[in-house]
């Protein structure tokens, strides 16, 4: 190879890793370089119906992220794979977070297996990254009464927003227009 090839092997290799971002759970978080620049993230809000629930789902069926607002600022998100038809298993990774002037009060492991994980960064977000196959990974939280809450779903290490479900305005809503989602409690 001559020394013009390696010259720009060289200045293209370093060009990428100058202008690369990061990621953090699919958005952005820092961007390197002058042509870095974050795409914009159109955030769709939906009604979530307070005191539905999503009963009917069998473990190892299908997979999805399933979320219920029971009232009170009392959320329930959980997670199925579709283990039993597919053979595969799922590596979810959900964030739940509330905006300014709210907070996250509480939070609590449900059905997790010692390799899951479940914390939270500040009173504003709870993470979950767990695996499932024939059963139930999720978790419950506390957040201010009637607060949008945005919940950012992964499966496997990219954005699933067509696995989200959740009940609002009297139906159930499978997939979401966006990544993350906002979902807003038909009441408080």
């Amino acid at each position: 190879m001559s020394f013009r090839a390696r010259e720009f092997v060289f200045s293209l290799t370093a060009a990428l890793f100058a202008a690369g971002c990061m990621y953090d759970n699919g958005h952005h978080e820092d961007c390197m370089g002058p042509y870095c620049q974050a795409p914009p993230v159109d955030v769709q809000e939906a009604t979530i119906d307070t005191g539905a629930t999503l009963a009917d789902i069998e473990p190892g069926q299908g997979a999805g992220a399933f979320v219920e607002y029971q009232a009170d600022g009392k959320w329930h998100v959980f997670t199925a794979c579709d283990t039993s038809v597919s053979t595969y298993d799922c590596r979810w990774d959900i964030i739940v977070s509330v905006g300014s002037g709210a907070s996250i009060k509480d939070f609590a492991e449900e059905g997790l297996e010692s390799a899951d994980y479940l914390d939270w960064y500040d009173s504003k977000s709870v993470r979950l990254v767990a695996e499932n196959t024939v059963d139930f990974d999720g978790f419950t939280f506390e957040a201010t009464a009637g607060t949008t809450v945005r919940v950012d779903v992964f499966l496997d290490d990219r954005a699933a927003p067509q696995y989200l479900f959740w009940v609002g305005d009297g139906g159930l809503h499978q997939g979401a227009p966006s990544n993350p989602m906002d979902l807003t409690p038909s009441s408080p």
